[in-house]
């Protein structure tokens, strides 16, 4: 079941009216399912979301042939320009996107949202400051849980050019992460993550949890509280990498923590108290009694993590 964060704004996708947190202008178009879409001068609104360091809620709507179709893009932790994924939940560098359709002046709505696997799509900002914020964009929106039409929307072309009002929030260094990878060659980008300046038995470590919806990975540092570069261990000190969803098939679950199988390194290249960032690597084994069969070679590791 997807959870819905709740910094996620559910617009409604009539015309709607002008915004007190900026606007002035289209400048806010896309394509949806091969359909060209241009939002509507009034209503069309970019602003930042006092409520979220780094916060952005962009919103427009389109009325055509009765029926009003709506495009929400919300961001959080996003402090400069560049290319960023849509998809990811509140604490991760990115934000969420959806489309929303209904009869025109009917009040209602279907909705279609960037699924909670990291992977639903990007944004690519040029321009963030000055009182103007310029990007691109594409995502593949997905039904949510009260949507009974069905189907995908595609949302491709995105081009975002508009003035906004109000401050920038800051995004304070302990503020944002982002942990991804190539798992056996396939794409993995958190969703969520979690980070802890200390081992499993609250000793001086490093611990960074993440997880989508498709997958997890775990490092485990114990001992470490300097840059270099850590061999994995499962012996004293334990340095670990592990990979799975409980409940997942041999697709995704489970690998790492296997006495003397698992071979890689992370790499620590910045560690201080509100911020760790790295690389890591390796071969893992399945894990006894799990689904997975063969071994889980993790390529491209990156890892960025606040402490908040």
């Amino acid at each position: 079941m997807r959870r819905h964060a709740v910094w996620i704004l559910l617009v409604s996708v009539g015309c709607g009216s002008s915004d007190s947190g900026g606007g002035g202008g289209s400048g806010f178009t896309a394509v949806i399912n091969g359909k060209a879409w241009a939002a509507e001068p009034i209503g069309v609104t970019a602003r930042p979301n006092a409520g979220v360091p780094g916060g952005w809620v962009i919103v427009g709507s389109q009325t055509a042939g009765g029926v009003s179709t709506g495009l929400t893009i919300d961001l959080n932790a996003i402090g400069a320009p560049g290319s960023y994924p849509l998809g990811v939940g509140l604490g991760v560098f990115g934000g969420s996107a959806s489309v929303g359709e209904g009869m025109a002046g009917s009040g209602a709505s279907t909705r279609w949202e960037t699924a909670l696997d990291g992977l639903a799509g990007t944004i690519n900002i040029t321009t963030l400051g000055g009182g103007r914020i310029v990007a691109t964009f594409e995502f593949l929106g997905v039904p949510d849980k009260r949507n009974t039409v069905g189907g995908t929307r595609m949302v491709t072309q995105g081009r975002i050019d508009l003035p906004y009002m109000g401050t920038l929030s800051p995004v304070p260094d302990d503020v944002g992460s982002k942990v991804s990878a190539k798992l056996g060659g396939m794409p993995y980008n958190a969703w969520a993550v979690n980070v802890r300046l200390m081992d499993f038995m609250g000793g001086a470590g490093v611990a960074i949890d993440s997880h989508s919806s498709l997958n997890g990975i775990d490092l485990m540092m114990v001992g470490v509280t300097a840059p270099g570069s850590y061999p994995i261990s499962n012996g004293a000190p334990q340095r670990s990498i592990t990979v799975g969803r409980n409940g997942g098939d041999a697709s995704s679950c489970c690998w790492g923590q296997n006495a003397g199988g698992d071979t890689g390194t992370i790499v620590i290249t910045s560690l201080t108290p509100t911020r760790v960032k790295g690389t890591f690597s390796g071969t893992l084994q399945p894990q006894p009694g799990k689904p997975a069969t063969a071994p889980l070679v993790i390529t491209d590791g990156v890892f960025d993590v606040g402490t908040r």
